[in-house]
């Protein structure tokens, strides 16, 4: 699946290279690539079925990494997907605040506030364990 993505998103690399202006980092048009792609890849398994997000979560873990990671990965889900994409690219993809805004089509303000709101319902969710409803 991962090999993939990736394979996708350097097509469209490739595609889009007689259209790129070069107006910031390249890593930011990059992950707009790979953004718009997964969005699109995510519309489209959720019209099939959720059988195979279900069965990730399915078994219990021992290891207490391995818990530690499918609590965070439940935590992320829970998190809006807006956002959840603006702290993945800030804290994963080192993203500035310029660059997701450009990215996710938005304000830095917008992107500030996008990511505090997925650290404060991470850290909620984390600390209390307690799934928080919006």
């Amino acid at each position: 699946m991962a090999e993939d993505v990736v394979q996708d998103v350097f097509v469209r690399v490739v595609r889009g290279l007689e259209t790129y202006r070069p107006a910031g980092r390249d890593v930011a048009w990059l992950f707009t690539i790979a953004r718009r792609l997964l969005i699109d890849r995510q519309r489209s398994q959720q019209r099939r079925s959720d059988e195979a997000a279900d069965a990730a979560f399915s078994e219990p873990r021992s290891d207490p990494s391995q818990e530690l990671g499918v609590a965070l990965a439940q935590a992320l889900a829970d998190v809006p997907e807006t956002d959840r994409e603006a702290f993945l690219l800030r804290e994963i993809g080192g993203l500035s605040y310029a660059e997701i805004a450009a990215a996710c089509d938005s304000t830095i303000d917008g992107v500030r506030s996008r990511i505090y709101r997925a650290r404060m319902r991470l850290r909620t969710v984390l600390s209390t364990g307690i799934k928080v409803t919006t």
